[in-house]
């Protein structure tokens, strides 16, 4: 053989060996930056103020993992519907969606202790954390969550609820034997307890059921409440200051995220006292953007009750929260430790919110 074809045939291996070098160098770099994709389902619109602030984590938790993760987002119920949320999570028909204790009191009867009424000042951000802190410290709570197998990844509140209806209220004992809808759980039994007829139907529903006249009031709150335009059909406003639904947030599926590489699961869990403060101040600022814009635009009254109805709003709410606290712990849940354990973690939360305003 000349030298002149062994020197040819040297360079077609060395071709061939670069070329299936680069083949796998390439395949090896496309497996390595290909995105780990989650769905994430909810009952919110897009528009709405926490719409706005789950798109915002979802943006955010992308940029932070340089593009390893994105989230792939179905409003308003596209995916799943709000109530069949936990069991669409835990099925894996979408990794990340947004439930409420409310439709799952079976799965999570100590954590729906956290909503009682009057469980949350007017710190939004010191409610948040507590919630949290309880979820992944008080070992009780953190048993029953993890058995349900979902982990909490961002913040979520309702907000402030609000009694609105057509016509001013003199006090609540003026609304005795009305029909008003409630958000549910405990909150029926605090609604029956003031002398009121509580329904749950969607919040969707309410315009419909106050501009027909088949409920005479609801509990609300002003960010859906201006998605859902509630200010032509609800003419005055009692704020109760009875709390935020809290028992709720932005859960993952637990395997799912468990499977997530140690530094993704580590820039989750930093990212949460962030978009919580995010949340909580953005939330507290929109309802008096959205008090005012009502009050003068759309001439919704804005009363609050007296000091005597208040009085006697808190003692019926006390008595609602012992009552499920004992029925928790006759069940052998120690209803008792997770509920203090979150009033000393709001507490002490509270105490440091001020310095994060």
């Amino acid at each position: 053989m000349n030298m002149k074809k062994k020197s040819f045939r040297i360079c077609i291996v060395i071709a061939m060996v670069g070329g299936l070098l680069l083949s796998t160098i390439c395949l090896a770099q496309e497996k390595i930056v290909k995105p780990i994709t989650l769905k994430s389902a909810t009952f919110l619109t897009q528009a709405s103020f926490a719409g706005k602030l789950h798109q915002a984590w979802a943006d955010d938790l992308e940029k932070r993992t340089g593009g390893r993760v994105k989230i792939q987002m179905f409003w308003m119920g596209s995916l799943a519907k709000f109530e069949d949320m936990l069991q669409t999570i835990q099925s894996g028909v979408a990794e990340i969606g947004n439930i409420s204790c409310q439709y799952n009191p079976s799965e999570f009867p100590l954590w729906l202790s956290l909503d009682m009424p009057y469980n949350v000042g007017k710190d939004y951000y010191a409610g948040l954390m507590a919630n949290r802190e309880t979820q992944q410290k008080e070992p009780n709570l953190k048993a029953e969550i993890e058995k349900a197998g979902v982990i909490t990844v961002y913040p979520h509140m309702s907000g402030q609820i609000m009694i609105g209806t057509k016509k001013r209220p003199d006090s609540i004992k003026s609304l005795k034997g009305k029909t008003i809808r409630t958000l549910g759980a405990e909150r029926i039994k605090w609604m029956t307890g003031l002398g009121l007829n509580p329904v749950t139907i969607a919040f969707s529903d309410i315009y419909e059921g106050i501009s027909r006249g088949t409920i005479d009031a609801a509990e609300m709150v002003y960010d859906l409440g201006d998605v859902f335009k509630l200010y032509e059909v609800v003419k005055c406003i009692t704020p109760t200051n009875s709390g935020n639904i809290i028992a709720v947030g932005g859960i993952m599926n637990l395997k799912v995220y468990n499977k997530l590489p140690k530094d993704i699961q580590a820039i989750i869990q930093d990212m949460f006292e962030e978009h919580a403060i995010r949340y909580a101040r953005g939330l507290e600022e929109l309802e008096s953007v959205l008090r005012d814009k009502w009050t003068k635009q759309y001439g919704v009254t804005v009363q609050t009750f007296s000091s005597e109805d208040t009085k006697m709003m808190i003692e019926v709410a006390n008595n609602v929260r012992e009552s499920f606290i004992k029925k928790n712990e006759a069940e052998g849940r120690p209803g008792r430790k997770v509920w203090d354990f979150y009033v000393s973690a709001r507490k002490r939360y509270e105490e440091q919110g001020v310095k994060k305003r």
